[in-house]
């Protein structure tokens, strides 16, 4: 993380001065942005669904550019490339690296593992722990309110052959819903959720409902999203999925976690990206 100060969420919340040097200067980062950018399909999908849905999730998951002519691939690659979307592709290699080593603590104790995802979109991380483990006990359950991005994930299942993984909408801050989960999860992820959140009691009351549905022993595994060099731009020019500017809130690892230890949970392990950019964090119930 470098030294530069970032604007706060307080600050980018708030409109521009018509007629300012920045009204100008995003002003024409949107307009690019809805004219050329377009030819680029990561910016189409970004425009369509909101740029923090499940569906452009799993397209920068997929990390493949694609978009109209040769100039639409040329700005789909560098639109693919930026340190954020980077930091997601490395944000879940560090998530189902800590998924593997759960799974494999369970498998020493022969215990089977049942994942649920409460915002999963398509899950695109998920099908391939899955797939990684074509004879164990794990079973997944993908929740989310978005059914495009549901359905997205049930053709990519049946498209690869994919069993053991159940979709469904569900809203992921029920504590209903999160105690009746049908199989019972002994591993509860919220990736890339909280960030969207800028109430921070949202979070912590989310957190002791987690707390509440598991099991002693069971597992916690949220995200975090502690710095991102492009905060202004996107506060400015890109839409999220309710067609609003997507205006972030930058919340420190020890504050977040200090959330979770204070819900009950006991700390295991925290992995950051090369950007410092997002987190992923492994907590355990007692």
């Amino acid at each position: 993380m470098n030294g530069k100060k970032l604007p706060r969420y307080e600050e980018l919340s708030k409109p521009l001065i018509i007629f300012s040097y920045k009204w100008f200067k995003w002003g024409l980062v949107r307009f690019f942005l809805n004219t050329v950018g377009r030819l680029s399909n990561g910016v189409r999908i970004g425009f369509r669904y909101g740029f923090d849905s499940g569906t452009m999730l799993d397209y920068v998951y997929e990390n493949k550019p694609e978009g109209l002519f040769f100039i639409g691939k040329l700005i789909d690659k560098a639109y693919l490339d930026g340190p954020g979307w980077a930091g997601i592709r490395q944000r879940k290699v560090h998530l189902k690296g800590i998924l593997r080593e759960v799974i494999e603590s369970n498998r020493k104790i022969n215990k089977g593992t049942v994942i649920m995802d409460v915002a999963s979109g398509p899950c695109r991380y998920l099908i391939e722990i899955k797939q990684e483990h074509p004879r164990y006990d794990l079973k997944i359950l993908c929740r989310d309110m978005d059914e495009e991005g549901l359905n997205l994930g049930r053709k990519l299942c049946s498209r690869l052959g994919i069993e053991g993984i159940k979709y469904e909408k569900a809203d992921a801050f029920s504590p209903e819903i999160l105690k009746n989960a049908n199989p019972k999860p002994n591993v509860i992820v919220v990736s890339g959720l909280y960030e969207l959140f800028t109430n921070d009691e949202i979070i912590k009351k989310s957190m002791g409902n987690i707390f509440t549905a598991l099991n002693s022993g069971d597992y916690f595994v949220f995200t975090n999203q502690p710095y991102h060099p492009q905060l202004e731009l996107i506060a400015r020019t890109l839409p999220n999925r309710r067609k609003e500017f997507w205006v972030m809130r930058l919340r420190s690892d020890n504050e977040v976690k200090s959330w979770a230890a204070a819900a009950g949970f006991k700390h295991v392990k925290t992995l950051l990206d090369t950007y410092s950019i997002f987190s992923v964090n492994l907590f355990q119930k007692q």
